[in-house]
């Protein structure tokens, strides 16, 4: 008897320590987390959203997304700067970003992930050379990293490590160059998807880019004069698309938040708007970056039709006076991004 009460507390211990093995959670996995969906791409027909005010919208409009055509989302990491101490920090709710990106890919939309220190909270003037350079660009990197691991970890399509560099270096290419070098291979290490670099107009910036996969050329803008000359249209997106190719030759290519912007509704440090155009050094009227519903959709329009047979994709601005749906141009966006 005593014998078989033995055995039978053994084979008791035995199960307990199987069972606990089993149940014990790996904590390099979140089970919460949903993986990217499976489906390959072609032609990325993307939105860039970049806080999460406009990625809330966004969750809530899914089913037109899905008529838009759009397959890919690129969701902003809002980066503040402390005062007291001048680090960097995720200034927007992380596990609510987190959620998002799962709620993208259950409901079969691939997801993008970029951080943006372009934004009032920054605390940087984006036309000022004070503070600026590899020492601020070194201040996001442990940032970068950790989010190159999140992305890795989600199954996300692509990373980008900055949106807008510029601003973290005013005109100096040279310290981009050498902090895209130097990051390039401890994202490499965490993060195994597409690895995209962001140009804010290829025209005026010249970075060294090697080990890449994508150059997105961000930022490209509609004037007014779309609607009386859009040959002056035509030729700055041709001047454009052609910068690009010269400047980053034997890289695949996305456009970034190119748009028309239609008001009234801007943020902070965007330039095009009204308020922010009074006195601007150019003498360009104050609504010269402003345009007609119709002529926003002209744009899309021959914007396409000059780059659409020589990129991989494009991420369209759908924050506050860019957005594009239920304006004329959805129509023109559906009709390129629904293409087979």
């Amino acid at each position: 008897m005593k014998k078989g009460f033995i055995l039978i507390t053994l084979i008791i211990v035995i199960i307990a320590g199987l069972c606990f093995f089993e149940l014990k959670p790996d904590n390099r996995l979140n089970p919460t987390i949903v993986k990217s969906p499976t489906f390959n791409i072609s032609k990325y027909t993307g939105i860039w959203m970049p806080f999460l005010r406009e990625t809330r919208i966004a969750l809530g409009d899914i089913d037109n997304l899905r008529l838009d055509g759009i397959n890919i989302v690129a969701i902003g990491i809002k980066i503040c700067q402390d005062e007291a101490n001048n680090n960097f920090y995720v200034c927007e709710d992380e596990n609510e970003i987190m959620n998002s990106i799962n709620e993208f890919h259950k409901n079969g939309i691939k997801t993008f992930l970029i951080l943006n220190p372009a934004n009032p909270d920054s605390k940087i003037n984006p036309h000022s050379p004070e503070k600026k350079g590899i020492a601020l660009l070194d201040k996001l990197t442990p940032i970068v990293l950790n989010w190159s691991e999140i992305a890795e970890e989600y199954g996300v399509e692509m990373f980008c490590p900055l949106n807008e560099p510029q601003i973290l270096a005013y005109k100096n290419d040279n310290d981009v160059s050498a902090w895209a070098k130097d990051i390039l291979p401890k994202i490499r290490r965490r993060y195994n998807g597409k690895l995209v670099f962001e140009v804010q107009g290829a025209k005026d910036h010249l970075y060294n880019l090697t080990g890449y996969d994508y150059v997105a050329d961000g930022g490209f803008t509609s004037t007014k004069d779309i609607a009386d000359h859009p040959e002056w249209i035509e030729e700055m997106i041709n001047e454009e698309f052609l910068a690009l190719k010269l400047n980053y030759p034997g890289f695949k290519y996305i456009f970034f938040n190119a748009g028309a912007f239609t008001g009234p509704d801007y943020y902070w440090w965007e330039p095009i708007a009204i308020e922010n155009m009074k006195n601007n050094s150019e003498g360009w009227p104050d609504d010269f970056f402003t345009v007609s519903f119709e002529s926003q959709a002209d744009f899309y329009n021959i914007f396409f039709n000059i780059t659409w047979t020589e990129v991989d994709g494009y991420f369209l601005p759908v924050y506050k006076g860019w957005e594009y749906r239920n304006k004329p141009a959805e129509k023109v966006i559906r009709q390129w991004f629904k293409q087979p």
